[in-house]
């Protein structure tokens, strides 16, 4: 049957045995001498087995435990330490700062994971959340996501957010496993002059190579995807190829989808992004962190 053990009762019993009076024990706990003998009654009642050997006992000849008194007060200091010691790490966790890292399908899983393992290490509580693409703005500017693990395409520029390059990833044309393209070792721009490419909501000119070597505009298909799920998902229904990173064919693998290796492109940068006016010391931390931490397995 549970036993309900009052904390106190076993802190009044841990002094009692460690001043060896009831009267310094008193003192001790700031209550009176009749109050602290209660306390030890009570928790002898609790547990129904006898602590404190009280025959014979004399005026200054210390606290005489049972065997089972001896035995209980090694549990009892030990459950005290814990106790004390859950307090405080509830209270350290409580008051740790938070950062909130959003990241997409094309975030390197290494990288979001290498963030966890920094936050713990500066004892700050890190926590992950997905974001789709198109929407990383609005969530950074409204303030949901604190750093964006983010691709970037060049020439990136925006004037509210810092972004931290980290390293960049080539891009790579996605097909479905059976199309004629699938099986190339590498593909150039020309090479798709004629092939149908999956409309995007989000950077769109770059994603569909909206500049081709001819002049001519590609054949869009739509409608746009507005996530990197949707696009694959889009490009595995055969209606049309795709651009994406190396990362995305790194976390995409095994899908029914081929990726193959495109020449002539400019790579994206893989970046921790934050608000420009968001200077708080444990979010600038974290990023410079990652920043010194991340050893590239692209490189």
């Amino acid at each position: 049957m549970p036993v309900d053990l009052d904390l106190r009762l076993l802190r009044a019993f841990v002094v009692l045995v460690a001043e060896q009076g009831f009267t310094a024990a008193a003192a001790v706990t700031g209550v009176s001498q009749p109050a602290l003998s209660q306390a030890i009654r009570r928790l002898e009642d609790v547990l129904g087995v006898e602590l404190v050997d009280r025959r014979g006992r004399t005026p200054g000849s210390g606290v005489r435990l049972t065997p089972a008194g001896h035995a209980f007060h090694a549990d009892a200091v030990a459950v005290l330490t814990a106790a004390e010691r859950a307090v405080a790490r509830a209270r350290r966790v409580a008051a740790r700062p938070r950062v909130v890292v959003g990241f997409g399908t094309s975030a390197p899983r290494a990288l979001t994971g290498l963030a966890v393992r920094e936050g713990e290490s500066a004892d700050v509580e890190v926590v992950l959340e997905h974001v789709p693409w198109g929407s990383e703005h609005q969530r950074l500017a409204a303030g949901e996501v604190d750093v964006l693990v983010a691709q970037l395409s060049p020439g990136f520029a925006e004037a509210d957010w810092v972004a931290t390059v980290l390293g960049t990833r080539d891009l790579v044309a996605v097909f479905r496993a059976d199309h004629p393209l699938a099986g190339r070792s590498a593909l150039a721009l020309a090479d798709l002059d004629d092939e149908p490419i999956v409309d995007a909501a989000s950077d769109r000119d770059f994603w569909i190579a909206a500049a081709r070597p001819d002049g001519r505009a590609p054949v869009v298909v739509g409608p746009p995807a507005r996530t990197v799920e949707e696009m694959l998902a889009q490009v595995a229904a055969g209606r049309g190829m795709a651009f994406t990173s190396t990362t995305v064919a790194e976390n995409a693998g095994g899908t029914g989808l081929a990726f193959v290796p495109m020449v002539g492109l400019p790579a994206v940068s893989v970046a921790m992004v934050r608000r420009r006016d968001d200077d708080r010391a444990h979010v600038l931390d974290l990023v410079e962190r990652v920043r010194r931490s991340w050893a590239d397995p692209a490189a």
